[in-house]
């Protein structure tokens, strides 16, 4: 069963939460600051801390029910107020400056993820002003053993309590739990700005969905170490890179990587996804 992970102080959640509520029949189960809603299809939890200081919160809540994947739902916060729906794995390349633990990283959930982006592309021209997104790996809680990802509304309060946007993220989040599509091939991204446009493109347009991505702003913190760490709970075969932005002492790292087939980002487009 997979879990839905919202916190009470985030209104982003709250928002989401509420409308995934109308999508199964639950039963509402507290124990202390959890309150838990367990359906036949997902479950729900409600906690009280914010998610991003939620370290070992799959342990914790492993106490109460059975799950093998945490999905956050979650806000999403920027200095310019955009208007996005976002998606990314948590985790600290480097420092741990917003929760978790430094050069740590939580283990994705790349197949959902993948479904969820597919299933919001279909909903856009609903919020036409708004942008689909991934992020690149930033902020706790790093400490997650089970696969897992932020599923985000952003950027201001105004977005986060917009009801319409909410239903959208909640619809394209029940549709990734009970999507039957995993045959996609899975990779851990490097290069690009905070919102990676070339892994957002490759995993909107073509066969790849992405564990891991390392923006460029991480590349002095990025080594041997960490990559390897990446790609092993990714579950990678491959590794992506974005040749315009990558430097020339990252491209000796990436090198170094063994294991996974390693492509530059317009040849990864080449795997163009099949229409159905």
């Amino acid at each position: 069963m997979k879990l839905v992970v919202g916190s009470r102080e985030d209104k982003a959640s709250v928002n989401i939460l509420n409308n995934l509520l109308s999508f199964d029949k639950f039963e509402k189960r507290t124990f202390g600051d959890y309150v838990l809603y367990i359906g036949d299809k997902f479950a729900i939890a409600e906690i009280k801390e914010r998610l991003i200081y939620s370290d070992f919160i799959d342990e914790k809540l492993s106490n109460f029910l059975e799950f093998d994947e945490i999905l956050f739902a979650s806000r999403h916060s920027s200095k310019d107020e955009r208007k996005i729906f976002t998606c990314h794995v948590s985790g600290n390349p480097g420092n741990n400056d917003y929760g978790g633990k430094p050069r740590s990283l939580a283990k994705p959930s790349p197949i959902t993820m993948k479904n969820f982006i597919l299933a919001m592309k279909k909903r856009m021209e609903r919020k036409p002003e708004f942008e689909l997104t991934l992020e690149a790996t930033h902020h706790g809680p790093s400490e997650i053993k089970k696969p897992s990802a932020f599923y985000e509304i952003g950027s201001t309060e105004k977005e986060w309590i917009d009801r319409e946007a909410g239903e959208l993220v909640a619809e394209a989040i029940f549709e990734a739990i009970v999507s039957k599509k995993a045959d996609w091939k899975i990779a851990v991204g490097i290069g690009g700005t905070h919102y990676v446009p070339r892994q957002t493109e490759i995993i909107l347009e073509t066969e790849f969905t992405f564990g891991h991505n390392f923006a460029k702003y991480t590349f002095e913190q990025l080594d041997l170490e960490i990559l390897r760490r990446a790609i092993e709970i990714s579950s990678a075969n491959f590794l992506i890179y974005d040749e315009k932005s990558v430097v020339s002492d990252v491209k000796k790292l990436i090198s170094s990587v063994s294991g996974v087939e390693i492509l530059k980002s317009k040849e990864a487009k080449k795997f163009r996804l099949k229409e159905p």
